[in-house]
């Protein structure tokens, strides 16, 4: 069991790794140096960058500790929860300014960098959500501002907060140009980041009507699987059948189609995706 909980951590500091990694290059590579601000933490570092010239990295870290200690002072989340967003946020801001400096910057159609960005910062975000971790910015802003006031529709602050910093983009970069091509990157990242969490999250939902059902509801639950019986009826027989459900990753589908198919080679088995599933030892993704 310990092993298992250290391949699963090493798993999950992979992912931030590679999720921080891809969210610095769509900053660095693509969305700064053609002056686009796609809204959070970022963009306002990108802007203080144009301005100032101060690190990208260095920003983003310096935004995020003090809401930090703010929700560790006042415990409106487990310091855990605080941890780990620190030391992702930390590795997000050594990436940036220390290492993807070293790639080349991308210096062609500005159109095509904020659709590529966007989707490096997208894939980048989700691969971190998915890796129990996050990198922060104003989503911070709007956990503490739900713990203070539950009902304020933190949704609607995020969201204002985020075109306010494209808004300023183009009045930084005083082109409307830098301001649009911010749109299309924000919107890219998010379509980018649904995606990848919703295709994560999706599972098979397993129907399986057997003549021998008590020995593969035995094989299912010596193997550790999650079963559900309902009690069907035949449409032409009116024969009662108990039917097996069962949700499953689609790679323990696989398996357990065989597995099936051995026991009873006349099993009727009819697998769907489904969406999401949660609870009853299912857990969410992000």
């Amino acid at each position: 069991m310990e092993r298992k909980n250290i391949k699963h951590i090493c798993f999950l500091v992979i992912l931030n790794i590679l999720g921080t990694f891809s969210y610095a290059v769509g900053i660095n590579c693509f969305a700064a140096p053609h002056n686009i601000a796609p809204g959070g933490a970022s963009g306002i570092a990108i802007l203080i960058n144009y301005i100032f010239k101060f690190p990208i990295g260095t920003f983003v870290l310096v935004f995020n500790f003090p809401l930090l200690i703010w929700i560790l002072i006042k415990k409106y989340f487990p310091k855990s929860f605080v941890f780990k967003t620190l030391a992702t946020t930390s590795m997000l801001s050594f990436i940036t300014d220390y290492i993807v400096v070293y790639i080349p910057v991308y210096k062609g159609d500005a159109l095509l960098a904020s659709m590529f960005g966007g989707a490096l910062m997208g894939i980048g975000l989700a691969l971190v959500h998915l890796g129990a971790s996050n990198t922060g910015g104003i989503s911070l802003l709007g956990v503490i501002v739900q713990k203070i006031k539950p009902k304020f529709p933190v949704g609607g602050l995020i969201a204002s907060l985020n075109i306010a910093v494209v808004i300023a983009s183009g009045f930084v970069y005083k082109n409307i140009e830098s301001l649009l091509y911010a749109v299309v990157t924000v919107y890219i990242s998010g379509m980018f980041m649904d995606k990848m969490l919703e295709q994560a999250s999706r599972k098979n939902l397993m129907f399986i009507m057997s003549e021998c059902t008590d020995i593969v509801r035995k094989a299912l639950v010596d193997a550790h699987k999650s079963i559900t019986i309902l009690k069907g009826e035949g449409g032409y027989s009116s024969k009662m059948q108990r039917v097996l459900i069962c949700a499953t990753t689609k790679d323990d589908c696989v398996q357990i189609e065989k597995m099936i198919k051995s026991l009873d080679d006349k099993a009727l088995i009819i697998i769907t995706e489904t969406k999401k599933v949660e609870g009853k030892g299912f857990k969410h993704m992000i």
